[in-house]
């Protein structure tokens, strides 16, 4: 569904950015954003942890809940296997931890190039 795709770009990562690897556990990004506005210009730094979406990594998931400040679902709606799957990643990873819904934010991403595209899109 893109979901390292879209991790690499929040925090400007260019670690295998021309290569599909499926995410094998969890892959930690950490980045820092100076002057941030919503921080009274001060820098602010952050840990985004790029979870495999494969259940094989289900044991790991306590591990990777514990002590988070928000969550990120990405799905791609194209797909109905994954209409079901954000239902049991919004149970395990925000009703099961002390997150509220302002902490979680849910993407739906369409990955170009996959199957469902119907157009060439020229840069």
């Amino acid at each position: 569904s893109g979901k390292s795709v879209l991790a690499n770009f929040v925090s400007e990562s260019t670690e295998g950015i021309c290569s599909y690897s499926p995410t094998q556990g969890v892959r930690i990004l950490e980045y820092e954003k100076p002057n941030l506005n919503a921080n009274k210009g001060a820098g602010c730094r952050f840990e985004l942890w790029d979870c495999s979406g494969d259940q094989k990594f289900e044991t790991c998931w306590p591990a990777l809940m514990k002590d988070s400040h928000g969550v990120i679902i990405i799905f791609n709606p194209e797909l109905p296997s994954h209409l079901k799957e954000i239902e049991m990643w919004y149970s395990c990873f925000v009703q099961q931890q002390p997150l509220l819904d302002s902490q979680c934010l849910l993407v739906a991403h369409h990955k170009p190039g996959s199957a469902g595209d119907t157009e060439s899109l020229s840069l």
